[in-house]
């Protein structure tokens, strides 16, 4: 059994950027150590090259079995940017490829999309767009942070080649329904006479969510997901992206051939095989994680608001949660989450994520004060975390350039105690005091 706690020291520094990396586990180091003495290139016919491939297979369906995928639909990339970068990319010009339908200026292929994806889906979707290859529907988040399925169908057309929505949110930790968005898009397909792997894809990306959710592939009836093994406790450097059997993407990444030619380059065995340990680990401790990580996040929150009664947070939470300060038109689209005899409640957000603003205390200033005290913390996705604009995420909900400057965001891992929040609270309470403007 893994240790969730490592020291109990008080003055240790309290690592809380779990969205921006996760450290790597003990079962996933073991195996990375393991697998280095596995030197050979698994494109090899040697015994050094099958060696070096039968450890690559075991790491695809290692990650299968958590996806609920065959293995042959894994495929190993080097990021969850890679990952998702083939995704959108690799979509569009396999559709080119097709030509399955006109494709003009007049007559673009057609992406939905969220207004708050990580930018590693809406770099490459703008930069379709810019070019003038595609039109692109940015769905909206209303101030819950969380899309609505009926605005996915009412998107959706003829020409729609892709839907991507993001499981989980990396800033503010919405869980987003994508359940019933695949039905949806299901459906849709078979009132238009499209078999399932027809167009539109659905493509998730599950990087936040795959620690938390639920990540069987044909239950959300998914044809892309991307994960990452840096936000699962396993080493930078690997992802995945899961690609259906029948669905047609080209490659963006050309020469040798490797992963069955979808991403040429030597494969990373070791860095693969340690991923795939550390998906499964997550898997196991997933339940039990959840719930120690959602009540220590709860009462984290109740007493932010007690101590800091300005404090604002961003995001659902649960409908119950009555500690969570919303405006009033957030409460209004709150009802619509409301659960039914029909519809029991969904959880809303990720267990460990709190975003969360202190009026007149900027990111940065926050961010700093809290280092200074042994707090790791941040504002935005970790990619942009350097750039001084305002979270596009947060201001998605309604918030100002200036209120958007101010946000931070809190991720709970599996090293996180209460006594560490507790003395989190105090650190931001007597920064509040001290420098609020």
């Amino acid at each position: 059994m893994m240790k969730l706690f490592f020291t109990k020291n008080k003055n240790k520094r309290v690592y809380l950027d779990n969205a921006g990396a996760t450290e790597i586990g003990g079962r996933p180091t073991a195996a990375l150590l393991e697998a280095l003495s596995i030197y050979g290139n698994p494109s090899g016919i040697h015994k050094e090259g099958a060696d070096a491939g039968i450890l690559l297979d075991k790491a695809r369906a290692m990650c299968g079995t958590v996806l609920n995928a065959h293995a042959y639909e894994i495929y190993f990339m080097s990021s969850g940017t890679e990952s998702c970068d083939l995704a959108v990319f690799g979509t569009y010009f396999g559709f080119v490829d097709s030509q399955e339908l006109l494709v003009n200026s007049q007559n673009p292929p057609h992406i939905i999309t969220s207004s708050i994806e990580h930018p590693a889906v809406l770099e490459p979707i703008k930069q379709l767009e810019r070019d003038g290859k595609v039109r692109v529907t940015y769905l909206p988040v209303y101030e819950d942070g969380i899309v609505r399925v009926k605005d996915v169908r009412v998107a959706l057309c003829e020409e729609t080649i892709l839907v991507s929505v993001m499981y989980a949110n990396n800033e503010i930790g919405t869980i987003q329904p994508l359940k019933e968005m695949g039905r949806v898009i299901d459906e849709w397909k078979r009132d238009n006479g499209k078999t399932f792997t027809s167009y539109p894809y659905f493509h998730a990306d599950a990087c936040q969510a795959a620690n938390y959710c639920n990540l069987d592939v044909l239950r959300l009836k998914c044809h892309l997901m991307t994960v990452n093994s840096s936000k699962v406790y396993g080493p930078k450097g690997s992802a995945l992206l899961y690609k259906r059997e029948g669905i047609k993407i080209s490659p963006v990444t050309l020469g040798g051939g490797q992963e069955r030619g979808l991403r040429s380059g030597t494969e990373a065995v070791p860095l693969h095989y340690a991923f795939g340990v550390a998906l499964l680990e997550a898997k196991e401790l997933q339940e039990k994680e959840s719930a120690r990580l959602r009540a220590l996040r709860d009462e984290t929150v109740k007493l932010l608001t007690k101590e800091i009664p300005s404090i604002i947070f961003y995001g659902a939470f649960d409908v119950s949660n009555k500690e969570v300060k919303r405006s009033k038109k957030q409460e209004n689209n709150m009802e619509s989450l409301q659960p039914t005899a029909y519809s029991p409640q969904p959880a809303l957000r990720l267990p460990n994520n709190i975003n969360c603003r202190v009026p007149g205390i900027s990111s940065e200033e926050m961010i700093l004060r809290l280092d200074a005290k042994g707090f790791a913390v941040s504002h935005k996705s970790a990619c942009a975390s350097r750039e001084t604009e305002g979270s596009y995420v947060v201001m998605s909900l309604g918030a100002t350039e200036l209120e958007a400057q101010e946000n931070i965001r809190i991720s709970l891992g599996r090293s996180t105690s209460k006594g560490d929040l507790d003395r989190l609270v105090e650190a931001m309470k007597d920064i509040s005091t001290k420098y609020t403007k």
